[in-house]
């Protein structure tokens, strides 16, 4: 399909919002997030309103409410997330594959999804709400620094194992042939800190051939 930049953004993040939409913790993030905004934008409208007067009294009132919403959203998160299996285990390939399922549709004429993956499941000592958030933004990000820029964005998975290591780990690449390096780190930046809590790491790099990628490694399960 053809589309401007901004029908681009605007597709891609629907996407990546559609892949992420049945994760319950997440969904939390996003309903406190939610809340705040409407919330600073109510505080912000109050300030133009007289000080007394019926309609600074509904106003106060509908303001903490959604004061006492923002409250109620970040506990139902945490508390999501107390429950969650602290043990569980996250099949990268089956996530890759799901994200390309959801974002293919969104590219325009001449951009492809490339996704190569084991036919095995990949699995990752890291939570599949964290994967999939991670993906998601490695992803969104380097497509909107891409801009028109057609050609194949890759997205690799596979499992490595040294002599010296006891267990395997899962790789994931992302790259473009017409990348920026400079795009590479931010991408990689805006997930290290999630990448580095789970005990893996992230990396830009240079593509041999031009471009350039954003390399993940993952502690494996086995």
């Amino acid at each position: 399909m053809n589309a401007s930049s901004t029908d681009l953004g605007r597709a891609v993040r629907d996407a990546t919002e559609q892949f992420l939409v049945g994760d319950a913790a997440l969904l939390a993030d996003d309903l406190s997030e939610a809340l705040i905004v409407l919330s600073a934008r109510l505080a912000a409208f109050r300030k133009r309103l007289p000080a007394r007067g019926v309609l600074a009294f509904e106003m106060q009132s509908v303001d903490e409410a959604f004061t006492d919403s923002v409250v109620v959203a970040r506990k139902l998160s945490r508390a999501i997330r107390a429950h969650r299996d602290q043990g569980a285990y996250a099949d990268v390939a089956r996530v890759a594959r799901d994200l390309g399922r959801h974002l293919a549709p969104a590219l325009p004429e001449g951009t492809e999804f490339t996704i190569a993956c084991p036919s095995t499941p990949a699995l990752a000592t890291m939570p599949p709400t964290d994967v999939r958030r991670v993906l998601s933004m490695i992803v969104r990000r380097l497509l909107e620094s891409l801009g028109g820029s057609t050609g194949d964005l890759a997205l690799e998975v596979s499992e490595v194992r040294s002599e010296s290591q006891s267990r395997a780990e899962v790789r994931v690449f992302v790259g473009h042939g017409a990348l920026h390096p400079s795009a590479a780190a931010d991408a990689a930046d805006d997930v290290r800190s999630s990448v580095n809590a789970n005990g893996g790491s992230v990396e830009p790099c240079a593509l041999p051939g031009g471009g350039a990628a954003v390399a993940l490694l993952l502690p494996g399960a086995c």
